[in-house]
C-alpha cells in the first residue's frame, strides 16, 4: 500500500489543508481588524487574529513534517496544492468573498491536476 494512501497520512494531510484555511482566514480577518492607531505594523503585531493565525501554521508545519516522515514528496505536496482552490473557497463561504470565472477555472485546474497526480501514485 502507498504510504500517502495510509488512513493517518490521510489525517494528517486533512489536518494541513484545514489549517491553511484557518490560517488564512485569520490572518485576512485580523489585518481587517487592526486598528491603524501606531501604525498598520503595530496594529496588526497586536490583532489577535493574526497570532491565532501564527499559532496555527506554526503547528501546521510540525504537522507536515510528520507527513514527510510517511509520504513521497511528489505526491504530498500536490495535494497541499489543493489549498490554492480550498482558501479561496473558504473566502467565498466564509467572507463573501467572489470569484472570476478564470478564478473558478483555475481552482478546477488546480483539484483536477491533484487527481491526475494522485492517481499517477496509486
Amino acid at each position: 500500500m502507498n504510504a500517502l494512501l495510509h488512513p493517518a497520512v490521510i489525517g494528517l494531510l486533512v489536518f494541513c489543508i484545514l489549517a491553511e484555511i484557518a490560517y488564512q482566514v485569520s490572518f485576512k480577518l485580523g489585518a481587517g481588524r487592526a486598528g491603524r492607531d501606531g501604525g498598520p505594523l503595530v496594529g496588526v503585531a497586536v490583532q489577535p487574529l493574526v497570532w491565532l493565525g501564527i499559532v496555527i501554521w506554526s503547528v501546521e508545519a510540525v504537522v507536515w513534517v510528520l507527513v514527510l516522515q510517511r509520504a513521497p514528496l511528489s505526491l504530498a505536496y500536490p495535494v497541499m496544492t489543493l489549498n490554492y482552490a480550498a482558501v479561496p473557497l473558504a473566502g467565498v463561504i466564509l467572507l463573501r468573498e467572489r470569484l472570476s470565472r478564470s478564478q473558478i477555472a483555475g481552482a478546477a485546474l488546480v483539484a483536477a491536476g491533484v487527481v491526475c497526480i494522485g492517481l499517477s501514485g496509486l
